[in-house]
């Protein structure tokens, strides 16, 4: 990817059902890992301390995941929750990113319409304030209907589908939407796409004054 130009929204506050962006009030469609607003086709990640955040209520508390506390593992392991929670939100936008634009060139997913940083941001889930990125994406209600992609297809497009398959079963019309979970989709060898993507989101956000999180 070239270097692009990132949108900085300077300031959002979450609710449950809206959120305020720059002081303008909109819905938004919650989900476990990030919200969308339609209205400005917009996906942001949740954040925690710039980390990746899950806000479903039978979630394992993020506490009690961070310092090794046993879990019910029955659907994803202590390690793997771990690993998910300690990710910078860049980091996992750059790789929601990646897997946009190669489902978008197979036909299988949204047009992404660019990255977005959110130096001031704070949500109904945690305390404090601290910052997340996210990116423009089409809305799929103004798709087409289609039939569904298939997870082949997924893998095909360079995408590999992530481990609860929900990328498969959770398809708005037709089309991939859902990329988040525990272990999320991966663009499949996309490793030096993801880092520049990172790079340049991670860029932009000490441009705007905010001090990264060390991750290990």
């Amino acid at each position: 990817m070239d270097d692009a130009t990132i949108e900085v929204l300077g300031r959002v506050r979450l609710g449950l059902f809206h959120a305020r962006i720059n002081r303008m009030p909109h819905r938004v469609a919650a989900g476990a890992w990030a919200v969308y607003v339609p209205a400005r086709q917009l996906k942001l990640l949740h954040s925690v301390g710039g980390l990746v955040h899950c806000s479903y209520h039978r979630a394992p508390k993020r506490e009690a995941v961070l310092t090794g506390q046993p879990i019910n593992e029955r659907h994803a392991t202590l390690a793997e929750w771990q690993a998910v929670l300690s990710k910078p939100v860049t980091r996992r936008v750059a790789e929601n990113y990646v897997c946009l634009q190669r489902l978008f060139a197979a036909g299988l997913g949204p047009e992404p319409l660019g990255l977005v940083i959110v130096p001031d941001y704070k949500a109904w889930f945690s305390r404090g304030h601290t910052f997340t990125a996210g990116y423009r994406v089409a809305n799929l209600m103004h798709y087409p209907e289609k039939e569904p992609a298939t997870e082949q297809q997924l893998r095909d497009a360079g995408v590999i589908p992530d481990g609860s398959l929900s990328a498969v079963r959770e398809q708005i019309r037709g089309y991939v939407s859902d990329l988040n979970s525990v272990r999320g989709a991966m663009p499949d060898g996309g490793d030096a796409e993801v880092a520049t993507i990172e790079a340049q989101l991670n860029a932009a956000l000490m441009g705007a004054g905010i001090s990264l999180p060390t991750t290990h």
